[in-house]
């Protein structure tokens, strides 16, 4: 779970606003999805701080994520470090007026989260029977860094704080 965690609180870095043009990705995204614009391109690195958990000590996760475009006007992120690997998609429904993000991973976790102002995501991480409420709140602090505060709820609570650069 720690490890699907932290692929979600990088991949959630997606959701930061931004106004730069996706055409590194060959694929300009439209609407609500081009504040997504400046994740494509070059790969993120990205450093996690994960507690204490799952009988585990606490240590720092490193890892690269890249992110590109898809049909649909949907932002596709792909995490990996030496011991987990992630994909996550991300969009915008003008039906549900917000942004949203599903996840798989190599863990068996999921997860599914949206957010009306594409800062603060809020919903549901799962792996196996286990189940958590997920916060994550995102901020870009330049062009070239983001950084990720996450909070899960429920039987085994946690925090994770991620930042990305590049």
């Amino acid at each position: 779970m720690r490890l699907f965690v932290t692929v979600c609180a990088l991949s959630i870095a997606a959701s930061l606003s931004a106004a730069i043009p996706a055409s590194a990705a060959g694929d300009v995204l439209s609407g609500n999805m081009q504040s997504f614009g400046y994740l494509l391109g070059a790969p993120w690195n990205c450093s996690t701080n994960v507690p204490a958990m799952m009988g585990r000590p606490a240590y720092v996760d490193q890892g690269t994520a890249t992110f590109d475009t898809v049909p649909g006007n949907v932002v596709r992120n792909h995490v990996s470090t030496s011991h987990y690997s992630g994909d996550f998609y991300f969009g915008f429904s003008d039906r549900m007026s917000s942004y949203w993000q599903v996840a798989a991973d190599n863990m068996g976790g999921h997860s599914f989260l949206t957010s009306t102002d594409g800062k603060t995501y809020t919903g549901t991480a799962s792996m196996g029977p286990m189940s958590a409420q997920d916060m994550v709140t995102y901020t870009k602090v330049s062009p070239a860094k983001v950084t990720v505060h996450e909070v899960l709820s429920g039987t085994n609570p946690a925090t994770f704080d991620s930042t990305c650069t590049r």
